[in-house]
């Protein structure tokens, strides 16, 4: 689907004209604020000094203990390159390959679950009907969904986590309708479920639950438009999720905004760009991914995996039928890689592919062989042994 220049040229006029993005937090002072500043800004480390700083002054305020916990599970997640945006775009959170955890992060995390869901509890044993108490233990656990799904991939207690987030916020929604914050986990989990295939909603089934897009995405819209401290989470799902509805013109509205209220997050401004690919603005896509090589170079992104926007270069000259220009891209993100392997094996991979629609075979068979060096059992090992016999063709 081709994007529409004319509707890019509107959003972009829009954004341009956007005030920063001031969020509602609570508890509301000067530390919680300029920890989410950090935070959405990629600067995980300071966010966590600031919400330190927030949990000693609040000891009794699960809402400081769960962005504690939130700053350090993201900043692991980003660390092992499992936090991407794209997870909301379908089923491929099931399929993640489980992350090594330091034992001293993973013991951090479980001791700030806990201190956090110990603290909505003792709220409400007291007051059960306490909507404050009954948010902040569906955002532990929410986020200890996230932990046990993507880290230790424990789906089923992940699930029951989840379920236990939704009904949470459900419920908080029913107490406080004007808590658009509780919209945020109603609306994603309403929308993950229903664009599951068949097969994957069974266990999901198994606890009698239904999903709507339709209900997902207003809910999510909710919680974007509030300005509460789930603001730029939801916005960043909604983007995802309105783009695999083919709406891009609307999800990429969403994301320039987050790309330049927090112009050190590289995540915004890499999704900023594949939303362009995904529309078919190649020139566009392109453009977008040269400025994110040249900002990680001039170090605007300090500890970004910045191989992902050359690798997406190089995939949006392929559209091109640049192949010289997307081999060049390739290669950039495999000398990019800084140690990650799956990044530098799909690079080289990549790479080879082009060189043989080049017709330059000995250059391919150089980068298939890199990579059967690599990993002999994986798939892209089995490729390339594939490709050393026949050389690659586009279909």
């Amino acid at each position: 689907m081709a994007f529409c220049r004319p509707a890019c040229a509107q959003h972009a006029s829009a954004v341009s004209s956007l005030r920063p993005i001031t969020l509602k937090v609570h508890p509301d002072d000067a530390a919680t604020s300029e920890g989410f500043e950090r935070f959405y800004n990629s600067d995980y480390d300071a966010a966590i000094r600031d919400f330190e700083q927030a949990q000693k002054a609040h000891l009794d305020d699960p809402f400081a203990t769960n962005h504690l916990l939130q700053a350090v599970l993201v900043r692991e997640l980003d660390r092992e390159g499992a936090l991407s945006p794209q997870l909301y775009m379908g089923a491929e959170f099931l399929h993640v390959e489980r992350q090594p955890v330091d034992p001293q992060v993973r013991a951090r995390i479980e001791e700030l679950t806990g201190q956090a869901l110990s603290l909505a509890e003792r709220r409400l044993r007291s007051h059960p009907g306490d909507a404050d108490a009954l948010y902040a233990r569906g955002v532990t656990r929410a986020l200890s969904a996230t932990y046990e799904g993507l880290v230790e991939k424990a789906w089923f207690s992940a699930l029951r986590s989840a379920m236990g987030a939704y009904h949470d916020h459900k419920h908080v929604a029913e107490l406080s309708p004007n808590n658009s914050d509780a919209e945020l986990v109603i609306g994603v989990y309403n929308y993950i479920v229903a664009a599951l295939p068949f097969y994957e909603k069974i266990p999901v089934f198994l606890l009698t639950v239904n999903g709507s897009k339709s209900k997902g995405i207003d809910s999510v819209r909710q919680a974007a438009n509030a300005g509460g401290e789930t603001a730029v989470d939801a916005k960043t799902a909604l983007s995802m999720f309105l783009a695999r509805e083919h709406r891009y013109a609307e999800a990429l509205s969403l994301m320039e905004e987050l790309s330049r209220a927090f112009p050190h997050n590289f995540h915004f401004g890499l999704n900023e760009a594949d939303l362009l690919r995904t529309s078919n603005d190649l020139p566009a896509a392109a453009a977008a991914y040269r400025k994110l090589i040249t900002l990680g170079q001039q170090n605007t992104f300090p500890h970004a995996r910045l191989a992902r926007a050359p690798y997406g270069l190089g995939e949006c000259l392929h559209s091109q039928g640049d192949f010289g220009g997307a081999a060049n891209a390739f290669e950039s993100a495999d000398q990019m890689s800084d140690g990650d392997r799956a990044q530098a094996v799909q690079a080289k991979l990549s790479a080879g592919k082009m060189y043989d629609l080049m017709g330059s075979r000995e250059p391919a068979k150089r980068k298939y062989a890199e990579v059967i060096a690599m990993g002999n059992d994986s798939a892209e090992a089995q490729e390339a042994r594939r490709l050393l016999k026949n050389p690659f063709r586009d279909r």
